[in-house]
């Protein structure tokens, strides 16, 4: 029994010594390097979920993108529940814009995880490139249903409704986000915007002097 503990021991510290270079030797941006040790640092561990992330990112930073895909896909047979390794295998989707993909893989991870407010926005992100703003825009509501306080929410959503012609939508996020962060001259910039087009020239010129004021 000591020797087997022993042997466990000597087999973690061997594989976080391997680890550890493959890591720097990314950071260093020695990439075939950093993949070499990883590999091996895989082969001594091969349930380490952190190894299997840092190869699908070495292979992605050295614009492997389909590298990085396939362990995405190895990585998500071992550890099927991983909400963020869907959300990782999306962002490379994204890169090489393959965007159902990237789509289908957000599914994923907001099945996983459907708390992370980020994953909301990232394929809102991807819908509003498709063209698809009222799904980002729907996505959104998701967001500001799980996290109420955050400006950004609005301020985005209010974004995607002006692009649809939403006034009244795009000013009422505007309002919250401005009741949340009154310091951002941005959010009176574009209210001023929106408020110019529907003829709301006393509010629209107030807001633009509060948005030099705060600049």
């Amino acid at each position: 029994m000591f020797l087997f503990g022993f042997g466990r021991i000597r087999r973690f510290f061997i594989f976080y010594s391997v680890y550890n270079k493959g890591i720097n030797r990314e950071n260093l941006g020695e990439y075939p390097k950093a993949l070499s040790n990883l590999f091996l640092a895989l082969s001594l561990m091969p349930k380490s979920l952190k190894t299997y992330k840092a190869i699908a990112r070495v292979n992605r930073k050295n614009k492997m993108f389909l590298n990085a895909i396939d362990f995405y896909t190895k990585a998500i047979m071992k550890f099927p529940k991983d909400a963020q390794l869907y959300a990782l295998k999306a962002d490379v989707y994204r890169k090489i814009k393959e965007y159902d993909e990237a789509i289908t893989a957000y599914n994923m991870a907001i099945q996983f995880d459907y708390t992370n407010t980020l994953y909301y926005e990232y394929r809102a992100q991807i819908k509003y490139y498709i063209g698809d703003i009222q799904g980002a825009i729907n996505d959104y509501n998701g967001a500001i249903n799980i996290n109420p306080d955050d400006y950004r929410l609005y301020k985005q959503r209010a974004f995607y409704h002006f692009e649809k012609k939403n006034y009244e939508s795009a000013i009422n996020d505007y309002n919250k986000a401005i009741s949340l962060n009154p310091n951002d001259s941005h959010l009176y910039y574009m209210r001023a915007s929106i408020e110019k087009i529907k003829g709301l020239e006393t509010e629209a010129e107030n807001d633009f002097k509060k948005a030099e004021s705060l600049k």
